[in-house]
């Protein structure tokens, strides 16, 4: 079973080229016997470098060559297994022996390069593929295609490590790393829940599975657990992404079947969601077509409104090995996936996208554009023309010339968190949180969060949660409450001033404020959502109703929650309603009485211009006779200053 199912095969491509060729010079050597003792203690090498035990290859290896200084096998064990270790100076000196004791085989001269890469003297390898391509054989057009990238490759290292970004990563501790690989995180925008991958032994062979850790602090996780079946099972399980409110996870798995044992996928890997209703995770669903195929799909990552999911695949009709796509949700379903294009996808392998809550950035994984390693992680931000720009490398030494995977950012864009087997982990790959520098920063992002009930009662409602955009009256988005908890999450852009509205059949409406022009603050708004039934002297307050100062002209961004209200006294067609106007205390009474009345007319006038009846309305201006707030403070006084209205009959 290949290592990490979930991540495509050719991400080891380089790895698996290497040890192909060390075969093959083991099977062309027939001039060295096979129960030498150089060969005897290279093979015990070699069967402890498979084992991954990489000290003890090397104590064999080390020993092999002193029987035989000369043994060409030897030292191109040698070569590999220090690279896996690390040492990338004695992996040089190996491949510099390769060269003096076969001059004219090529590949060594590759070989070299790879080892003159991993230790970043990126000017000599660039010399030594340059050699290479110069084989007087014939070379596969496929690896001389490799190489050519590897070429275009080192210059690009070579000034990425010339000009490095601020880079101090810190491991997650023991509480989310172990001995195991850890990777692929995932992340609530509260920043409480904290999901990824662990690949775990399952008998005789590894498999993935899902972890979950919830916060203490800003810097402290509690001992992650394992997920329970049947989000976790026996078979593989990878790249967890959550929505925004941590109701619904989108997967990969592999081999998923039904209780008859009959393969329920569509490939050998497909996505799947969850939800988590009453304390428990239900039974994954596969998403089927179009988003799954009998091609490989992984990685998803879903915007922080669930209305567009990104994942990579490597169906037909992409650049290359594995593309990444997205799926916007229309009419009840994801929509055919698209492809995001040659800003994005290229001929190599694109993988573990990540589409920030601004679900305008995004970050995800390449070995297709020049980067420092198998793949380097970049960033693109998504236009008002729909297409991605430009991938930006993230730099070095975030970027480096060994593993970095899955790379998510928090909602404020304050630190990312990703995978990296860099030394002095706990072993293998670990999660490494680290604050991001300025220009591969996402765009901040606020939260609304809140819980619908009923005023009287406090029963939990299932309510429909709008929120608009009020210089545009665009609908940014709409959920449903939890009809169990009456709990709702819906993310904020900052540098824009919405209107929220809470809607039910039964009720009254509900509707907030929510002005991030005017705040510089980034806490997250936490509010109670009392619905309230139509009945007699009930009020409610319109909270998107703006005026200019000492005027009573409505602003057009009035409109939206103006219009809610005639769709109000349509639902309930025989309510009449008193429109009330409110001042502060300030300046002279009589003048504030008068432009209470003057502004509660216009929103009169305004429900009458759209077809309600004048019976039904009465419009009052109150000045500042009513507050409900102190009137010795700027707070208080923008809290008097409003326009209500007050149910007068239902029937």
């Amino acid at each position: 079973m290949f290592k990490y199912q979930n991540i495509h095969p050719m991400k080891y491509f380089y790895t698996l080229s290497l040890l192909f060729f060390v075969s093959a010079c083991a099977v062309a050597q027939k001039d060295k016997p096979k129960d030498s003792p150089a060969a005897k203690l290279s093979e015990e090498a070699y069967a402890q470098y498979k084992e991954e035990n990489y000290d003890k290859a090397k104590e064999f290896i080390d020993k092999a060559l002193k029987k035989d200084t000369n043994y060409i096998i030897g030292w191109e064990y040698k070569a590999e297994i220090e690279m896996k270790r690390g040492n990338t100076k004695e992996a040089i000196q190996a491949c510099l022996k390769l060269t003096d004791l076969e001059p004219e085989n090529y590949y060594q001269y590759f070989r070299l390069g790879i080892a003159y890469k991993n230790d970043m003297q990126y000017g000599e390898a660039k010399k030594m593929f340059e050699k290479y391509l110069k084989s007087p054989k014939k070379l596969d057009p496929r690896r001389i295609s490799m190489v050519q990238i590897e070429i275009a490759n080192m210059d690009v290292c070579d000034q990425l490590v010339k000009n490095p970004v601020p880079f101090k990563p810190i491991n997650m501790g023991s509480s989310i790393n172990s001995k195991d690989n850890e990777y692929f995180p995932g992340l609530t925008i509260d920043g409480q829940n904290f999901y990824y991958t662990r690949l775990v032994m399952s008998g005789k062979y590894p498999q993935e599975d899902f972890f979950w850790s919830k916060a203490i602090n800003d810097s402290t996780f509690q001992p992650s657990i394992a997920m329970p079946f049947p989000v976790n099972t026996f078979e593989n399980e990878g790249t967890i992404s959550v929505t925004a409110d941590g109701k619904f996870i989108f997967f990969t798995a592999c081999n998923r079947v039904d209780n008859n044992g009959i393969p329920i996928g569509l490939g050998s890997c497909d996505i799947y969601f969850s939800q988590y209703n009453v304390g428990k995770w239900s039974t994954p669903v596969n998403m089927n077509a179009p988003i799954n195929s009998s091609s490989w799909e992984s990685q998803p990552s879903i915007s922080s409104d669930g209305l567009t999911i990104y994942f990579a695949s490597n169906r037909p009709g992409g650049f290359g090995g594995s593309d990444i796509y997205k799926s916007e949700f229309k009419n009840g379903r994801f929509q055919k996936p698209e492809n995001l294009g040659p800003e994005i996808n290229t001929a190599g392998e694109e993988q573990s996208p990540f589409i920030h809550f601004d679900n305008q950035t995004l970050y995800f994984s390449s070995d297709g554009i020049p980067g420092m390693g198998n793949k380097d992680i970049f960033m693109s931000k998504l236009g008002e023309d729909g297409k991605f720009s430009k991938a930006q490398n993230i730099g070095y030494p975030i970027n480096t010339g060994g593993e970095e995977l899955g790379l998510i950012v928090d909602r404020l864009g304050q630190y990312g968190f990703m995978s990296s087997n860099r030394p002095g982990g706990y072993g293998g790959l670990d999660i490494y949180k680290f604050a991001i520098h300025e220009k591969m920063k996402p765009e901040p992002i606020n939260y609304v969060k809140g819980i619908v009930f009923d005023a009287k009662t406090n029963a939990k409602i299932g309510a429909k949660v709008e929120l608009y955009d009020l210089e545009t009256g665009k609908l940014i988005t709409s959920v449903t409450s939890n009809k169990i908890s009456g709990e709702f999450l819906v993310t904020l852009q900052a540098n824009k001033n919405y209107m929220l509205n809470v809607d039910q059949v039964d009720y009254l409406f509900y509707a907030d404020n929510f002005s991030l022009k005017e705040s510089k603050t980034m806490e997250p708004f936490l509010i109670e959502v009392p619905l309230k039934k139509p009945d007699k002297d009930i009020e409610i307050k319109l909270s998107n109703v703006f005026f200019d100062t000492d005027k009573f002209d409505i602003k057009a961004e009035s409109m939206l929650e103006l219009d809610k209200l005639v769709n109000l006294l349509k639902k309930f067609p025989f309510m009449k309603i008193e429109i009330g106007g409110h001042t502060d205390n300030s300046g002279d009474k009589t003048k504030n009485k008068t432009l209470s009345q003057n502004r509660a007319k216009s929103v009169k006038d305004y429900l009458i211009s759209k077809g309600v009846e004048p019976t039904r309305l009465s419009a009052i201006g109150y000045g500042d006779s009513k507050p409900i707030a102190s009137n010795d403070d700027p707070k208080g006084r923008a809290i008097n200053r409003r326009t209500v209205f007050k149910v007068i009959s239902v029937n």
